[in-house]
């Protein structure tokens, strides 16, 4: 019954409005677009999002990491996931948010005061106002201060986020529910959103960007809070916990007592952070406060109401201070305060150009703030300067942006050579690409060459964003857009709508069959009449084939497999989502699917006439012949279709040598042995040349 609910389009809908409400702008900013065309056609998006998860055919996909500077001199994660991944997780969330309601009552607003769901309903807001759930957090401290509970313990918690376990997450919701089928299908989900390679994911951690991980780190700690305000002054804002006492020794029992919690759930806690103390004043009680998101303000939208420059300059002043003889800033919130809402200053602007290199955690602010000048030949030095010497890709990606806006046409001419070394630089991050491929579309644009043709050898994320700004150029057949439309991946497809309806463009006129295009591209595209009205069915085995062995994606699997089209796409969804995770079992379940293909391939080549077809049936007994007799190299097929029959006798053989299929090979010498990456990989080639050949021969024939 949860996984009906969970996969409802009711709760599909709701997350998907609960996202796009959202107050992370910083995290929406990498989607805008694409939340904006996946809209157009929510309601068939989401209806075939269900299909795919109700069918199994969904598979999540691994996040791409932007590192994000800290005060400390490390980096903060931020994982940007596919946009129907960040629905799933939000749907999830929302099914916690109703399962745990009644035990997180009694803690909100007394205990805990980060993230409080809006109502229990189906408010398309996740969260209470975060101003007015913090001012009663600051108002809780005041109030046992005033009732002397003068000693605080500050306790934080080291990888928050990366240390929270699948296991016990779930358990919170299904404490007796082992074995069940949703908790190992949001486990699976979160270990692949756990990392940004398949090979590499872990069994904890969520990907911290969406609102969705906010409330589940919530409920992650729901135990321990129960359990330390039965007997503590303890309050909570995310993972900066506060414990009053009105002695030393009392908080120190709920400091070891937190600390044996927090460790028995797998948690960290942050050494350095950790501090008692005996406050002498209210201010002081107070100004033990947690830092903070940054303001909720969003780049795309319209500036906030700009300061008066005087007041501007006097409160940015009063936040900076001296480290030796070096100007920082020492009070980040009125900082960014002006940061945000000041207009242009020659005074501000000295400051921010002196800052910038010693203050990388402010980069977005420091980015907000030049937004203001269209061109100024200080920022574009500066910027280049801080690009060659960096050590945070983030800070140096942000910067191309500025270079691609405000920089001369001959400026730009003279950095495609650097920005092509960034773009082909192998260990280079996603934001430092996005930058400099920025750029490079500029200077095409200015006409020095064909630079944003790098663009196609990009994930679909970044040819996404930078869609937009495609030079006319690329819209002719054969060039970028045409290999944009082409991916599996669904995203360039959306963004592309507006640009290819704006040009009055369609499919066809790439030469592409608008039905191979990805099913979420086609809604939006027939909702902007970009290509003709219909409904196309989801299509599970085309879109896993496609994705997996990257082959042609053919729209006619449907047409071949018949009845038993349900009973492939099942055997194709239980295969590929272990391909990492448990490779055996991957060969097992698509060695199945080969055998369910050949056959579907045999009536076609017997109705057709076609060469290649052999005896299926044993005429003794009446049934079917073994998959690998059928396979054997001296039959018709082998001999009309080497390519498709070698793969398939070679995985076949493999199959048969498992230790879940024989515990020996034939002749019983050798004990048999599970899939090894290498082998796996082998297989894929062999299996790839052989789909691509099938898909010819039915497109010819079907």
């Amino acid at each position: 019954m949860d996984f009906d609910h969970l996969i409802s389009i009711h709760n599909l809908l709701l997350a998907w409005r609960r996202i796009t409400t959202g107050l992370n702008h910083h995290y929406k900013r990498y989607f805008r677009d694409i939340y904006y065309a996946y809209e157009i056609a929510i309601d068939q998006n989401l209806k075939d999002l269900r299909h795919r998860l109700k069918e199994g055919s969904y598979q999540p996909q691994p996040p791409t990491r932007v590192y994000l500077p800290k005060p400390s001199g490390l980096q903060r994660p931020l994982s940007l996931l596919s946009i129907e991944d960040q629905i799933v997780l939000q749907s999830i969330a929302n099914l916690f948010a109703l399962k745990l309601s009644d035990k997180r009552k009694p803690l909100q607003l007394k205990h805990v005061f980060s993230n409080i769901v809006e109502s229990e309903g189906s408010s398309i807001f996740f969260f209470k106002d975060w101003h007015k759930t913090y001012k009663l957090f600051q108002k809780t401290i005041e109030d046992l201060y005033k009732s002397g509970f003068r000693w605080i313990a500050h306790f934080d918690l080291a990888a928050f986020y990366d240390t929270i376990s699948h296991d016990l997450l779930l358990k919170i919701v299904y404490p007796r529910s082992q074995g069940n089928d949703l908790m190992e299908k949001v486990c699976t989900w979160l270990k692949c959103w756990s990392s940004e390679r398949l090979s590499e994911t872990l069994a904890h951690g969520i990907p911290q960007g969406p609102i969705a991980s906010d409330f589940l780190s919530e409920c992650f700690l729901l135990s321990i809070d129960k359990e330390l305000s039965k007997s503590f002054k303890y309050i909570r804002y995310v993972d900066d916990i506060r414990l009053f006492g009105k002695t030393e020794l009392d908080v120190r029992r709920a400091v070891v007592r937190l600390e044996i919690l927090c460790r028995n759930k797998g948690l960290i806690p942050q050494v350095k952070k950790y501090t008692i103390s005996d406050v002498g004043s209210l201010k002081a009680a107070v100004g033990m406060l947690p830092s903070l998101a940054p303001p909720d303000i969003d780049r795309e939208s319209e500036k906030p109401d700009v300061l008066p420059t005087k007041q501007a300059l006097r409160i940015f002043q009063s936040s900076l201070g001296r480290d030796g003889r070096r100007q920082i800033i020492k009070d980040k919130s009125r900082a960014r305060y002006v940061l945000f809402r000041a207009g242009p200053s020659p005074v501000i602007l000295n400051y921010v150009l002196r800052l910038l290199p010693r203050h990388p955690e402010h980069i977005e602010a420091f980015v907000y703030y030049l937004s203001n000048y269209k061109k100024s030949e200080r920022v574009i030095r500066t910027c280049l300067e801080i690009i060659r010497t960096t050590p945070y890709e983030y800070v140096e990606g942000e910067l191309w942006h500025i270079l691609a806006r405000m920089a001369s046409p001959e400026q730009i001419r003279g950095l495609v050579d650097e920005a092509i070394t960034t773009v082909k630089g192998r260990d280079a991050s996603f934001i430092k690409r996005w930058g400099a491929c920025h750029l490079l579309c500029i200077a095409e644009k200015h006409g020095f060459g064909n630079y944003s043709k790098f663009l196609l050898y990009q994930e679909a994320l970044l040819q996404a964003i930078l869609a937009p700004i495609l030079p006319e150029a690329r819209f002719a057949k054969g060039d970028v857009v045409e290999q944009m439309l082409k991916r599996s991946a669904f995203e360039p497809g959306l963004v592309l709508s507006e640009p290819l309806a704006r040009r009055q463009l369609t499919p066809q006129n790439f030469g592409l069959d608008p039905l191979i295009l990805p099913t979420q591209v086609q809604n939006v595209y027939r909702t902007l009449n970009i290509i003709q009205a219909g409904t196309t069915p989801v299509d599970p085995v085309g879109e896993i084939i496609a994705s997996r062995y990257n082959v042609n994606k053919t729209t006619k699997w449907r047409l071949l497999f018949n009845a038993e089209y349900r009973q492939a796409a099942m055997l194709l969804s239980q295969a590929d989502p272990v391909f990492d995770s448990g490779r055996s079992m991957w060969l097992s379940y698509q060695n199945s699917f080969n055998h369910a293909l050949f056959l579907a391939l045999q009536k076609l080549l017997s109705t057709k006439q076609l060469p290649g077809t052999i005896r299926i049936i044993n005429r003794k007994s009446g049934e079917l012949l073994t998959f690998g007799v059928m396979l054997d190299q001296n039959n018709k097929f082998s001999k009309c279709y080497p390519g498709i029959a070698d793969a398939f006798r070679v995985t076949n053989k493999r199959r048969n040598t498992l230790p879940g299929s024989h515990p020996y090979t034939t002749k019983g010498k050798t004990r048999t042995s599970h899939l090894k990456k290498g082998e796996q990989s082998n297989l894929v080639k062999e299996l790839s040349a052989a789909y691509s050949k099938i898909i010819q021969i039915i497109e010819t024939n079907l």
